[in-house]
């Protein structure tokens, strides 16, 4: 507890007669929640691997992710890889991974550091536009 850097503009209370928000996980993107650990996997893995971005999708073989029965469920079913709207896109946890690995590539490199590569990676409303869920390359990556 106690003041710290927020990307919220949002005022929270530990007393008193305030609403109190306490215990809840704030999303840092546009993502289903499920997809959360994939998505810190990924961003570690490039952080802590630049030489991923910078190789491009040929210098990638395989991704593996694995996940939890409700979460594959949720995101993870191979119907999954063909997302056609927004909604089916944020619940396609091959498009997730994808999408943001592709940004990766496109810019050549990644942040020195795990939240400067939140910033630069997490999925925008334009990440789940038409152009982009029809993406020739995030699409090649999906499969």
């Amino acid at each position: 507890w106690g003041p710290g850097p927020s990307p919220f503009n949002i005022v929270l209370s530990h007393s008193g007669s305030d609403f109190a928000v306490c215990g809840m996980h704030f999303k840092l993107g546009l993502y289903e929640h499920q997809s959360a650990g994939a998505l810190e996997g990924l961003i570690a893995a490039l952080v802590n691997n630049p030489k991923l971005a910078e190789g491009g999708a040929d210098g990638i073989d395989n991704i593996n992710i694995v996940a939890y029965e409700p979460a594959f469920g949720i995101i993870g079913d191979p119907a999954k890889k063909d997302p056609k709207t927004r909604q089916s896109a944020d619940h396609s946890m091959a498009f997730i991974v994808s999408r943001i690995l592709v940004k990766a590539i496109k810019e050549g490199k990644v942040p020195s550091s795990m939240d400067a590569a939140w910033k630069e990676l997490m999925l925008s409303p334009y990440d789940y536009g038409k152009e982009a869920l029809y993406d020739a390359e995030t699409r090649a990556m999906m499969q």
